[in-house]
C-alpha cells in the first residue's frame, strides 16, 4: 500500500509559502526507484501565463528549493526536474515540471516516509482545489493528493443583471465579490438588500461571501438598473420581447493547454463572471490530448436556457493564415491538427461544414516580440462562409484598426503585468482593412484568458442577440452577425438603418434618406459614442458622428442621403480604466447596398 499527502494542505493565493509532500510505502524502496512528484500548473507558473517557475536545490534560503530526504535515515536521492504535461506525460508543457527523485546508495526501509519539500515559493492565484500527481516507478498513488487554495478578501464588488427581461418577470442578479486575483472573495456579506431603480428594496437582507444571486422583477419598459452596496449593475432593457444581448467568452483557455491553468472553466464563467455561454478554446496540440474529455466537459456544463458551453479548440497558425477558433454548433467535433491540413485556413475550412462549424480569427494584426515573429491574419485567405466575424479584442489589444499609440494596442500588452510583455502591431491586418477588402464580416470580443477565468471585465466578451438561451441560438446568432464586442463590460449598443439591425445588410436607391438609429447605454459614464461610413469606392473611413455624452445613457437619429454603398459600425468608449485598459465596444456594421 502507498500512500502521499500535502502538509500543509490549504493556501491563500499567493502567498509566500513551503510546501511538503509526505509519502509511505509498505515495501522497501531500493536503489533505482523513481519517485515522481509534479504540482498543478497553476503552482508552477510565475507570474504571467508566459513564464515558469525554476526549482533549484543548491540554496535553501533562494526561491524554488527543493529537497528530498528520509526523516532519521541516511538515504540519498538523484533528483532532476523535467517538463511534462501534468496527466499525460508528453514534454509538450509550458508550464508543467515533473520532480524526480531516483532512491541512490541505501534502500529506503518499507513503512517509512519520504519527504519532499518545496520552499520559498508562492501559492497558485486561482482559489481552487488541485490535485498533486504523486507516483513510485510510474505507479501513480491513488487517491491523489489534493492542495487547496483560498482567495484573499474583497478587493471590489460585481453586480450582473441579465440585459433584457420581461416586464414583471423574475430573473436572477449575480453579486460577486472579488479578491485582486479575480476569485470570489473570502469576505461576509450581510444586512444589506438588492436595491430597484429608486433605492426601493427588492430583497430581504442578503448573507453570503464570494457571491450571491438575488431573485427580482422590474416593472414598465424601458432601460434601468438595479445596485448593491452603491454599485450599479450593467443597464437591464426592460420589454415585451427580450433578445439578449446575451453574454460570453468564446476563447478561454485551462489546465488542458500547455501554456494555461484553471480546473473549473465553466464554473467560473457562469458563477462568478455570470456569463450566459462560454467555450473553451484550448490549443488543438493541447486539446487532442484530451478532447473526448473537453468534449464531455463542455455537454456536461451545457443547460439549455441558463448557460450554454460550445465545443471548440484553436489552430495556432502563422502568418498568412493567424489564429483561428474553431467552434461547433452541436455536441461532437473533430480536433483537427497542423499536418491535417498543411497549417493553412484556406485547407482546413473546406475540411468543415458550414453549416455545423465557424473558424474565428483573433489579434489578427499582432506580431510577437519574443522570439520576433507574426501571426497577422492575410483576409485574402478569410471566407465569410466559414467566419462571419472577428474577435475585435481580446487581453492582447484591440484588432479595429491600426493605432500603436491606443491605450488598447498590442504595444501595451501586460505592459503593467508581471511578465511585461509587449508586442507590435502590423498594419494592413486589422478589422478596418478587411472591411476595405469587401469581408462581410461582424464582430465579437472574448478573452484568451490563460487562467480559466473567462468573462472578466477587462478582457473581452461578446454580447449576442438570440431567440433563445441554446447552443443553436447562439451559434445562430455569431452565423448571423447577430453579435458585438466589449473589452468586458455589457455596455447595451441598439444600431439600426432604415430599421436594419446591426450585423445586416439593406439597399437603398441613389438620393435616398437613410434613417440611422443609434442606442447606447453605459455600465459607467459614456465619454465618446461614434457612427463610422466606409464608402465601399474610395476605402476611407469617415466619422459621420462623435459625441460625448458624459452621461449614462444616449440616443440620437441622424440621417444621411444615399449615393453609393457603404457601411456603417459604432465605437463606444467610456469613462475611467480597468486594470490599465480603456473601456470600448464595436457594434458589427450595417452595409448599405444600391438597390437595383
Amino acid at each position: 500500500m502507498m500512500s502521499a499527502r500535502i502538509v500543509p494542505d490549504r493556501f491563500t493565493v499567493l502567498e509566500q509559502c513551503d510546501v511538503r509532500v509526505e509519502l509511505s510505502a509498505n515495501r522497501e524502496l531500493a536503489p533505482g526507484t523513481v519517485i515522481e512528484v509534479q504540482f498543478p500548473q497553476s503552482w508552477t507558473m510565475d507570474g504571467c501565463a508566459s513564464f515558469t517557475k525554476k526549482y533549484q536545490t543548491q540554496d535553501p534560503s533562494a526561491a524554488e528549493f527543493l529537497q528530498v530526504y528520509v526523516p532519521g535515515e541516511e538515504c540519498a536521492f538523484d533528483v532532476r526536474v523535467e517538463q511534462r504535461d501534468f496527466d499525460t506525460g508528453s514534454e509538450m508543457s509550458r508550464h508543467g515540471r515533473r520532480i524526480y527523485a531516483t532512491v541512490e546508495g541505501r534502500a529506503v526501509p518499507a513503512g517509512r516516509t519520504v519527504v519532499l519539500d518545496w520552499r520559498n515559493t508562492l501559492a497558485s492565484r486561482r482559489a481552487e482545489t488541485e490535485i498533486v500527481h504523486v507516483a513510485i516507478d510510474s505507479e501513480r498513488i491513488e487517491p491523489m493528493p489534493e492542495i487547496v487554495t483560498y482567495p484573499r478578501e474583497e478587493a471590489r464588488l460585481r453586480l450582473i443583471a441579465p440585459s433584457s427581461v420581461a416586464p414583471g418577470a423574475s430573473f436572477e442578479a449575480l453579486i460577486v465579490s472579488l479578491d485582486p486575483y479575480e476569485n470570489a472573495s473570502s469576505t461576509w456579506h450581510e444586512g444589506d438588500c438588492l436595491l430597484g431603480p429608486d433605492g426601493e428594496p427588492l430583497t430581504a437582507p442578503l448573507s453570503f461571501h464570494g457571491s450571491c444571486r438575488g431573485s427580482v422583477a422590474l416593472d414598465g419598459e424601458g432601460v434601468h438598473r438595479v445596485s448593491y452596496r452603491g454599485v450599479l449593475s450593467n443597464p437591464i432593457r426592460v420589454t415585451e420581447n427580450p433578445r439578449g444581448p446575451y453574454w460570453g467568452d468564446t476563447h478561454i483557455h485551462t489546465r488542458w493547454s500547455h501554456d494555461a491553468i484553471g480546473r473549473f472553466p465553466y464554473e467560473y464563467a457562469r458563477d462568478v463572471s455570470g456569463l450566459d455561454f462560454a467555450a473553451v478554446c484550448d490549443h488543438a496540440e493541447s486539446a487532442i490530448l484530451y478532447w473526448e474529455h473537453l468534449v464531455a466537459l463542455a455537454n456536461e456544463h451545457d443547460e439549455p436556457g441558463r448557460f450554454v458551453a460550445l465545443v471548440a479548440y484553436e489552430n495556432g497558425l502563422g502568418h498568412p493564415s493567424g489564429h483561428y477558433n474553431t467552434y461547433y454548433i452541436g455536441s461532437e467535433g473533430k480536433c483537427y491538427l497542423k499536418p491535417e491540413f498543411g497549417a493553412d485556413i484556406e485547407q482546413l475550412n473546406p475540411m468543415l461544414d458550414p453549416e455545423d462549424a465557424m473558424t474565428i480569427p483573433h489579434h489578427t494584426a499582432i506580431g510577437w516580440n519574443r522570439p520576433p515573429s507574426s501571426t497577422a491574419v492575410d483576409f485574402s485567405k478569410l471566407d465569410e462562409r466559414y467566419s462571419p466575424v472577428l474577435e475585435i479584442y481580446s487581453h492582447h489589444g484591440q484588432s479595429e484598426r491600426y493605432a500603436p499609440d491606443h491605450v488598447n494596442a498590442y504595444e501595451f500588452n501586460r505592459w503593467h503585468k508581471p511578465g511585461r510583455r509587449t508586442n507590435r502591431s502590423i498594419p494592413g491586418h486589422f478589422a478596418q482593412d478587411a472591411w476595405r477588402m469587401g469581408k462581410r464580416i461582424g464582430v465579437i470580443a472574448s478573452s484568451d484568458d490563460h487562467y480559466g477565468q473567462g468573462g472578466m471585465d477587462f478582457e473581452g466578451i461578446a454580447g449576442v442577440f438570440a431567440d433563445e438561451l441554446t447552443r443553436e441560438g447562439i451559434w445562430h446568432g455569431i452565423r448571423g452577425r447577430h453579435c458585438y464586442g466589449t473589452t468586458g463590460e455589457r455596455i447595451l449598443i441598439d444600431l439600426r438603418i432604415n430599421g436594419t439591425e446591426m450585423g445586416q445588410e439593406t439597399a437603398a436607391r441613389k438620393g435616398e434618406e437613410l434613417e440611422i438609429s443609434i442606442a447606447v447605454h453605459g455600465t459607467n459614464v459614456l465619454s465618446r459614442v461614434e457612427l463610422l461610413r466606409l464608402n465601399e469606392y474610395s476605402g476611407e473611413f469617415v466619422q459621420v458622428l462623435e459625441e460625448r455624452p458624459f452621461e449614462l445613457d444616449f440616443e440620437t437619429v441622424i440621417r444621411e442621403q444615399f449615393g453609393a454603398p457603404v457601411m456603417y459600425y459604432v465605437r463606444v468608449q467610456q469613462e475611467g480604466m480597468i486594470q490599465d485598459r480603456g473601456v470600448f465596444a464595436w457594434s458589427s456594421p450595417i452595409w448599405v447596398d444600391q438597390s437595383v
